[in-house]
């Protein structure tokens, strides 16, 4: 017998399949800072006028300075009074009070951004409401009663009152007998440090003469919004168009009715927009040259050499010294930084301090002056330890 015996081999193949993981990448966009201002009676230079005015004071060619500025006859101006937005945003609020003349009185903050809460700041009538008349408030409750002090709240707001550095120098450095004109003027500050790096300045200012002027100027920076802002600070898209009384405050909306007491009038001590006789009976052009001559150390004080004429004339010759100090913060904020970066000759950058360009070197030999060895206008700022005290531009820290 034959047995057969068949042998079937099985071949059993496995594929392996190798996946690979595609690299994620996150893209994180900073919104741009975008920076407004409004002085005098006011004028204002918009979020898209600042852009230009930054370009302007970032240029290497300091030379043209002497071209350029000529061609800035006029900043946007705006007379009428009543309540006005100055930001208007979804999370960001921004008001000010204008009287005869558009000169600003009053000014408060709010929105989302504070969670509700309310900062204001005005002149009173009330001769025993704050400095010279100027009373702030924090949801309807006196805040900052002495000079200086501060006022916060952790996580919403920090406030410093404080001297005008600029305006204090000027005093120290050209008009130490004070036994003119200047000696009418006082200015001090408000510096706001808020949530999303939201910083406003506002300087209070009061010309003592024949009559008493008080008058604010304002200071923005704010992220820029991507949900849109308006108001008389414009809408930043680069369209340079304002909507001057489509800014008004509708009724029911104001943040300053019911935030502080008697709210000065404004009707004495001002020339009404229609007349061309200037309070103090001079000519109009009589003012140019005392504008051109306290705006001149500034370097970038020229662009507002028509604007000065204009509030002369009207507030009186106390508003020189205003826009001395005026002058001289504007350099600061929208030209210093960049100048420094420009024109300082370290041979090794510095560390754990900001260094700028500042004017006044040239006749103060103030703290951090001198910093490169080669310029006096090279100043160093800012840090935690000797230079802490001196104000780095774009900060509202000393």
């Amino acid at each position: 017998t034959t047995t057969t015996t068949t042998t079937t081999t099985t071949t059993t193949t496995t594929e392996s399949t190798t996946t690979t993981a595609m690299p994620t990448t996150t893209t994180t966009t900073t919104a741009e800072e975008i920076s407004c201002m409004l002085f005098g009676d006011p004028h204002v230079v918009s979020f898209d006028n600042s852009r230009r005015l930054r370009e302007l004071g970032a240029t290497e060619h300091t030379e043209l300075w002497t071209q350029i500025i000529p061609t800035y006859r006029e900043w946007n101006t705006f007379l009428g009074s009543g309540d006005f937005w100055i930001v208007r945003s979804e999370a960001i609020s921004i008001q000010g009070r204008y009287g005869q003349r558009g000169w600003i009185y009053g000014v408060a903050v709010g929105g989302s951004f504070l969670q509700g809460h309310k900062f204001a700041v005005g002149s009173s009538d009330d001769s025993g409401s704050g400095w010279d008349g100027f009373l702030m408030t924090w949801d309807g409750s006196t805040v900052l009663e002495s000079f200086p002090s501060e006022f916060s709240v952790d996580g919403l707001i920090r406030v410093r009152y404080v001297e005008d550095s600029f305006y204090q120098d000027s005093i120290d450095e050209f008009h130490e007998e004070r036994d003119n004109w200047r000696s009418r003027t006082s200015l001090r500050l408000l510096e706001l440090s808020l949530p999303q790096g939201v910083r406003i300045t506002v300087a209070l200012g009061t010309n003592v003469g024949s009559w008493t002027m008080r008058f604010m100027d304002v200071f923005i920076t704010m992220p820029f919004q991507a949900s849109g802002q308006d108001g008389h600070c414009g809408r930043a898209i680069g369209d340079f168009n304002l909507d001057w009384q489509g800014s008004a405050v509708a009724t029911g909306e104001s943040l300053l009715t019911g935030t502080m007491p008697a709210l000065l009038s404004m009707k004495k001590g001002f020339i009404s927009a229609a007349s061309t006789e200037c309070i103090e009976g001079e000519e109009l052009e009589d003012n140019r040259g005392p504008c051109e001559s306290v705006l001149a150390p500034s370097e970038f004080g020229m662009l507002f050499v028509e604007a000065c004429v204009q509030d002369v004339c009207s507030g009186g010759q106390g508003i020189l010294e205003h826009y001395e100090a005026f002058g001289r913060r504007v350099f600061h904020e929208y030209a210093a930084e960049a100048q420094g970066k420009q024109r300082c000759a370290f041979p090794v950058e510095p560390h754990g301090v900001g260094y700028f360009w500042d004017p006044r070197c040239r006749t103060t030999a103030s703290l951090g002056c001198g910093a490169d060895g080669v310029h006096d206008e090279c100043r160093l700022c800012g840090g935690s330890g000797t230079y802490a005290a001196v104000q780095c531009p774009g900060t509202t820290d000393p």
